[in-house]
């Protein structure tokens, strides 16, 4: 191999590490690590729902609705869904409860992380749950997400992760 083909080589190599370590990007789509923390909303007929994307240092992207934004989570509120996530592995054996919501308006809210996803945590079934959709719901308020209807939003792009 000539040392000109050996520099392509070594560069090409830095830079598919230097993809590997770029923190994920906007919900809208990008590569995400295996420590991001995704919080999606389905929306329901009426509504557009949402999609969080929260990275190792607390940094939330999110898509709404009403359109992307960023925001730094405060510690205390990061540190306790990093600590609950740990806490309700796997994910996708949480237990819920049956529960009555409307077909047509009732959404659905799920946590995920390195390909483990959380059942629907309309009705949790266990406290691990209950504080994954609590965390949920400080975390929503803080960023002021919402389920846009339709008629007033745009559609969230297509999910590429």
């Amino acid at each position: 191999m000539t040392e000109r083909a050996k520099r392509v080589v070594l560069i090409a190599a830095a830079l598919i590490l230097l993809a590997a370590c770029t923190p994920p990007a906007s919900p809208t789509g990008a590569m995400v690590m295996t420590s991001t923390i995704q919080i999606s909303n389905s929306g329901a007929t009426d509504s557009i729902g949402y999609r969080v994307l929260i990275a190792a240092d607390g940094e939330a992207s999110f898509v709404s609705g009403d359109g992307p934004g960023r925001a730094q989570l405060p510690a205390a509120m990061f540190d306790q869904l990093q600590h609950d996530v740990v806490t309700a592995r796997p994910l996708a054996e949480l237990p819920t409860l049956p529960c009555m919501k409307p077909v047509s308006f009732g959404t659905s809210t799920f946590v995920s992380q390195a390909g483990d996803r959380s059942p629907d945590l309309t009705c949790p079934g266990n406290r691990a749950g209950q504080s994954l959709k609590d965390d949920v719901k400080a975390i929503v308020a803080f960023l002021k997400l919402r389920n846009v209807p339709r008629a007033a939003g745009s559609e969230l792009p297509p999910q590429n992760f």
